[in-house]
């Protein structure tokens, strides 16, 4: 059978019966149904609405199922067919256009700095490792202040500034989705704020929904002002979560086309959760400046701006502080348009080491993917090679496919399925060729290798702006 769904503008997705794909949406009659759904629409969000965010009574059925599904200890419950109905996955034809900065005005420097903290071993089980987070970022402060910091993984941020004596001078923002950020209160004041749902991870790297948190604010010493994001990218890594990579990039845009206004200082950051392997990166490229990219996972931490990149007069690695990501700052000039030509050219080295000092391992610890498109069915040319795995750990999922192929020499992408009927459950193949056509099926997960994906990340990478 196949229907209309609302995703990614429109686009027919298959709906495929469970034999084939493994999704089946729950009916009355089913245990899912009758107990499960129905147990926590009467009773479980009554009594527990912290079990279940992003959610309500009034929510669809289908989101409830996928959110049992996606669930520890579920046991009755498949995958439902129709997951697309996010409002996130109805994307507009094309993202909105952004703007430069206002000129003119006094020589201003703006200092940027983003930092995935890795709460739940640094915080959760270290205790903090003696200030190690605080500590890195006073100690990158002896030249200047930062203006503005975009935290991920971030529960308590005066725990991180109040032990090195900074909370005093940073005006501090927290949202759900344990994120974030905060700015400096000798340089700027606060206009307003807000935070806005962006993303939802793949189901089967499923952690929740995903968000964008954004102030603004105004500069204490000029006109200016300045429209911050701060953002942490669905899983897994390089797929966009459960809408792909494009829509989740256009949605970020227009949050910031939406609250920010003409003539301010765009500055988005955050852990994407995607590198230049990725469609999230590609896309933005094509309307902010890659102002800098870490090398954590591929370079999954990043700065964008609407500022050229010739005002762009520092960059650097700061350093992990106890995280398993590396913070990284970026410092930009204004008022200024007549500086030293940059020769950086962020994109086109994000692509570079993808395949160099920043590519994947097989160990857990370093494993990236090069490109996870949910939902989506590969075709390859049946005479490549190719060769399927049923009952193993490498069907066991999309990420285990994946580390499969790019362990292997021969494989250029990979295909998984949640349900494959000749296997009778779960299945991976992977194929010694770029596929040759793709389409919408749910229950299934395609990809490219690291190699295969940062080969097409060039093309786009030579396109990218400089200035906005």
């Amino acid at each position: 059978a196949r229907a209309a769904e609302g995703s990614g503008g429109g686009q027919e997705v298959e709906i495929k019966t469970r034999s084939e794909s493994g999704c089946h949406t729950a009916e009355p009659g089913e245990a899912c149904y009758d107990f499960d759904i129905t147990w926590a629409r009467t009773t479980g969000m009554p009594l527990h609405p912290e079990w279940y965010e992003g959610l309500t009574p009034n929510s669809s059925m289908v989101d409830i199922q996928l959110f049992i599904y996606s669930s520890a200890g579920n046991k009755n419950c498949s995958m439902p067919c129709a997951q697309l109905s996010a409002p996130w996955c109805r994307q507009a034809a094309d993202a909105p256009a952004l703007w430069a900065p206002s000129g003119g005005g006094a020589p201003e420097k703006i200092k940027i700095l983003t930092y995935n903290l890795f709460w739940w071993s640094l915080f959760g089980r270290r205790h903090g490792n003696n200030h190690s987070a605080g500590t890195l970022i006073k100690d990158h402060m002896s030249d200047a202040p930062f203006d503005v910091m975009g935290f991920q993984e971030c529960e308590d941020l005066p725990r991180v500034l109040k032990p090195v004596g900074l909370l005093d001078t940073y005006g501090v923002i927290m949202d759900k989705f344990a994120i974030c950020m905060a700015y400096s209160k000798k340089a700027w004041t606060l206009i307003e704020r807000g935070l806005v749902e962006v993303a939802e991870d793949m189901v089967t790297k499923y952690y929740g929904r995903r968000g964008a948190q954004w102030m603004r604010l105004k500069s204490l010493t000029s006109n200016r002002s300045l429209f911050f994001m701060n953002h942490h990218g669905p899983l897994s890594i390089n797929s966009g979560g459960r809408c792909g990579g494009q829509a989740t990039a256009y949605n970020l845009l227009s949050v910031v086309a939406k609250h920010a206004q003409v003539g301010d200082t765009l500055i988005l950051v955050g852990d994407f959760n995607a590198n230049a392997a990725s469609s999230t990166i590609q896309t933005l490229w094509k309307k902010l400046v890659q102002t800098f990219a870490g090398e954590s996972w591929g370079g999954v931490d990043n700065i964008f701006t609407n500022v050229p990149s010739t005002n762009v007069i520092k960059r650097k690695i700061m350093g992990s502080g106890g995280s398993d990501h590396e913070a990284i700052y970026a410092v930009l000039q204004l008022g200024e348009d007549k500086l030293k030509k940059s020769t950086a050219q962020v994109p086109l080295e994000s692509v570079r080491q993808l395949t160099g000092k920043a590519k994947p391992g097989y160990e857990w610890q370093h494993f990236w993917c090069g490109r996870i498109e949910d939902n989506t069915e590969y075709a390859f040319d049946p005479s490549a090679w190719s060769q399927v795995f049923v009952q193993s750990k490498a069907a066991n999922d999309p990420e285990r496919c994946c580390r499969e192929c790019q362990a292997n020499a021969r494989c250029k992408a990979w295909l998984w399925k949640d349900w494959a009927a000749e296997a009778q459950g779960k299945q991976c193949m992977m194929s010694g060729t770029e596929p040759i056509s793709q389409k919408a099926v749910n229950g299934y997960v395609s990809g490219l290798t690291y190699v295969a994906a940062a080969a097409a990340a060039l093309e786009s990478a030579q396109h990218a702006i400089t200035r906005v």
